[in-house]
């Protein structure tokens, strides 16, 4: 990859080069935010970034985008001690990431997925305790 190539990156999806100014701005906005902890605005943010991404025919790259919108959102239910959208967002994002192995324009997604794995159980038990720290899921995404 070249220099300004965000890594992880799975190869064969689309290059961070061939988003548009706009898409890897709403794209960096919403890491950003959701590395505040901002989960609903990091949301909108990607949402937007999804709308243009669906004409473009990259279903890998849409899906992709909407798993880790589904990832803030499942933290942002985690906040609001919501058992149904937790457990409900943890099946839809597996499904919308799973065309994405290590990660896609910067954003390590295997590690996402593995973070998100405490969250998801404590939401489960029997008794959860919704004692876990939603910011301590972090992006960061990371240009080589």
């Amino acid at each position: 990859m070249k220099p300004s190539e965000p890594s992880p990156h799975d190869s064969g999806l689309m290059r961070w080069s061939e988003l548009d100014e706009s898409q890897q701005g709403l794209f960096i906005e919403g890491c950003e935010l959701f590395d505040e902890g901002k989960f609903w605005h990091a949301h909108e943010s990607w949402e937007d970034l999804w709308k243009s991404l669906k004409p473009l025919a990259r279903p890998v790259e849409t899906d992709a985008v909407q798993g880790i919108i589904q990832c803030a959102a499942l933290l942002y239910n985690y906040e609001r001690h919501k058992v149904r959208g937790v457990v409900n967002m943890a099946s839809k994002l597996l499904a919308r990431l799973s065309g994405v192995e290590h990660g896609i324009w910067g954003v390590d997604v295997a590690g996402l997925r593995v973070a998100l794995i405490p969250f998801i159980r404590d939401a489960s038990a029997d008794e959860p305790s919704w004692g876990l720290e939603t910011t301590a899921v972090r992006l960061e995404r990371v240009e080589t």
